[in-house]
């Protein structure tokens, strides 16, 4: 479990104890054998740590992770407490040290907006960009990545610059080049995903950090799906500026963002809410965490969401949705008709697999496996791609798997009938 002084957490809202913390450590004790890639007794434990129904197959974390149920709890100790009259208050300390043992990082560079959208505005609206300066993106990039830099350039009269990656991907280095091609002498912005939302595809980002850092280019990586999917150090990854969403891999609270911003950017750049200590540089990047009244139980939940990832581990989380992932592929690639877009070079996927099937529209086979299964899945519709996209997590199965892949076979055999029959 992350290093933090569990004495005094346990008692940080308002003097008064805290229930959930004893939960995520009789859990890490429960937890501390075993716990390998397909060691389902282990996995079988956490996933009775979550509330969804045992009849839904839930397979789209990448939009929105569904908490453990100490993270509800400790978003509902958090607003009973505000709802008796106690006053709010967030562990700033204790959640930035937390989140830093699990995604690496100074604790003092981490922000706390509500998703990663509002994250990547900070940083679009308090760089000072100069005349004709260039922002550079790519075709892959999650409107909440991407619309903060059309509107900017767009406001400034700046050139927007959007690079094309290849779908499925065959190397870090064809991708890297496809970035780094696109870049001219006037490109002062470089924003792009360390995985792509569309394919799960892995950019090689310190590659690309390497060279922009000596290009004097700002690196903004858009950083939605990692922390909570992968062992990480933000420390070592490079850029500027990292925005992630918990609320999706990290399962934290709906409304939980997070931005990581590198020295010395937590004095140069302008704050987008301006409010008490905006311009008092010695609170560094915590400046930006002054936004006037918020609602505090989503940081409460966030503290209770690294260290219930803490108590399970990391390299064991990674494991397990590779695992997933794995057999989930590569039972996509076994059905004639299907053709996946997620590169097959596991240095360059995670957890989470896009494709399509020949003479199947995706929304249509979105819409049969809800009803036929109650499997929850993501269509990407976004750039008129048209894939379906599956992820993977730690409350999945293989027999989740087994059955997603058995409906799939049967579509892409038959088509979706015309009249679904529950199965």
């Amino acid at each position: 479990m992350a290093s933090l002084d569990r004495r005094r957490f346990l008692t940080v809202f308002g003097g008064a104890s805290l229930v959930w913390p004893n939960a995520v450590e009789a859990l890490a004790l429960q937890l501390a054998p075993g716990g390998g890639a397909d060691d389902e007794a282990f996995w079988g434990v956490v996933r009775g740590q979550f509330l969804i129904p045992t009849d839904r197959i839930y397979l789209n974390n990448g939009t929105l992770g569904a908490p453990p149920r100490v993270v509800v709890d400790a978003v509902a100790e958090h607003a009973r407490r505000v709802a008796s009259t106690y006053p709010p208050g967030v562990a700033w300390d204790d959640v930035k040290r937390s989140l830093a043992g699990l995604v690496g990082g100074d604790p003092e560079g981490f922000v706390f907006p509500r998703n990663t959208t509002e994250a990547m505005n900070f940083v679009a609206n308090g760089l000072d960009l100069p005349e004709g300066a260039e922002v550079l993106s790519t075709n892959h990039e999650h409107i909440g990545g991407l619309e903060p830099w059309k509107l900017i350039t767009r406001r400034h009269a700046l050139p927007l610059k959007i690079v094309s990656l290849p779908a499925p991907a065959t190397s870090s280095e064809q991708l890297l080049e496809a970035v780094w091609g696109g870049v001219s002498d006037a490109t002062r912005v470089v924003c792009v995903s360390h995985l792509t939302f569309t394919t799960g595809t892995l950019l090689p980002v310190t590659e690309l950090a390497a060279r922009c850092a000596a290009r004097d280019i700002v690196l903004v990586i858009d950083g939605a799906h990692p922390p909570g999917m992968l062992q990480m150090d933000l420390s070592t990854l490079g850029g500027d500026f990292y925005a992630s969403s918990p609320h999706k891999w990290l399962l934290a609270p709906q409304g939980t963002g997070l931005l990581y911003i590198a020295e010395p950017w937590r004095e140069r750049l302008w704050p987008t809410l301006a409010s008490g200590g905006w311009d008092d540089m010695s609170l560094g990047a915590h400046r930006f965490n002054h936004m006037g009244t918020m609602d505090e139980s989503r940081i409460a939940g966030l503290l209770a969401a690294t260290e219930f990832f803490a108590a399970i581990g990391m390299a064991r989380v990674e494991a397990r949705v590779r695992y997933l992932r794995g057999l989930m592929q590569d039972g996509l690639s076994a059905i004639p008709g299907v053709s996946v877009v997620t590169p097959s070079d596991n240095a360059l996927n995670a957890a989470m697999v896009s494709f399509r099937i020949d003479g199947v529209e995706s929304l249509a086979l979105q819409a049969h496996l809800s009803r036929t299964a109650k499997i929850r899945t993501r269509v990407i519709g976004e750039y008129d791609y048209g894939w379906m996209r599956l992820s993977t997590h730690i409350y999945n199965t293989p027999a989740d798997v087994a059955r997603t892949l058995e409906l799939l076979a049967r579509v892409a055999r038959d088509g979706v009938p015309a009249r679904d029959e529950r199965a």
